[in-house]
């Protein structure tokens, strides 16, 4: 148990804090831009400002790492609408993306989300990953329960991060505590740590008896979660198709869950 403690201590890059980088250029049309980083993990989700005067800024673009080039220390982001603050009456500016902007990522890295299957493993974790504000699942319940989505996918999971400014998200899954960007679903850390899970919690661990369902909520997060851990796994291949790291995890599997193996865009 030491060691296993000793690895959740490291908060690996995530409590340094949100990164401000000036935009260094700019595709034609408007869709990719790069900065200048030592190093950054992809998928790591942030936003773009224009600054006005001193006192005067505003968001002007959704952002996240696309690709990083290690030799010439040169992150890609990829650029869309930013629609964090959504607000119908007042007006939108029609403002594009120029080089000298300044690019924030890894905004809320200082606050975290737990998903894992039980109090035990919640505990466990929370206690001995420092560097970091944890922000207890009994809200994210809440807010499923309001929106009637028992099963909680990447719109759930992001909607939710984004209304309590949350920029972390840690999945325990099957001997793995994985670390994520919360809007991206991107995985930054797999810590290998095999924790007994205890009295198993659906949809994950939280003081919420019940989570609603409403008869006019359809889909598939509008059905109650039977098992927890190849809900995860699948939402973990999905949003990570190209991960090295997550591949290897899978590819190691004794569980059904190692015939996700085929979903990677990975060649051995």
């Amino acid at each position: 148990m030491p060691k296993i403690l000793l690895l959740l201590l490291f908060p690996l890059l995530l409590s340094a804090g949100a990164l401000h980088l000036p935009i260094t250029s700019i595709t034609e049309d408007k869709s990719s831009a790069t900065v200048e980083v030592q190093q950054i993990a992809k998928g790591v989700h942030g936003f773009v400002v224009r600054h006005f005067t001193k006192d005067h800024s505003v968001i002007i673009a959704d952002a996240y790492v696309s690709d990083f080039d290690a030799a010439s220390k040169t992150a890609t982001l990829h650029l869309s609408k930013y629609e964090g603050l959504k607000q119908n009456s007042l007006p939108n500016g029609n403002w594009e993306v120029q080089v000298g902007d300044e690019a924030i990522l890894a905004f809320g890295y200082s606050r975290a989300l737990l998903i894992a299957p039980s109090e035990s493993v919640y505990h466990i974790i929370t206690k001995n990953i420092h560097g970091v504000e944890w922000i207890h699942p009994d809200s994210f319940a809440t807010y499923l329960s309001y929106n009637a989505h028992p099963t909680p996918f990447q719109e759930d999971i992001s909607g939710y991060c984004n209304l309590a400014e949350i920029g972390l998200l840690y999945t325990y899954v099957d001997g793995a505590l994985f670390t994520q960007d919360c809007q991206t679903l991107a995985i930054i850390q797999v810590t290998p740590v095999t924790l007994d899970e205890g009295e198993l919690k659906l949809p994950f661990y939280s003081r919420v008896e019940e989570i609603s369902t409403s008869w006019w909520v359809w889909g598939a997060a509008s059905r109650e979660l039977e098992e927890y851990t190849p809900h995860y796994t699948e939402l973990l291949v999905e949003y990570n198709p190209t991960s090295k790291l997550l591949y290897n995890y899978i590819k190691n599997l004794t569980t059904p869950e190692k015939e996700l193996i085929s979903q990677f865009d990975i060649e051995e």
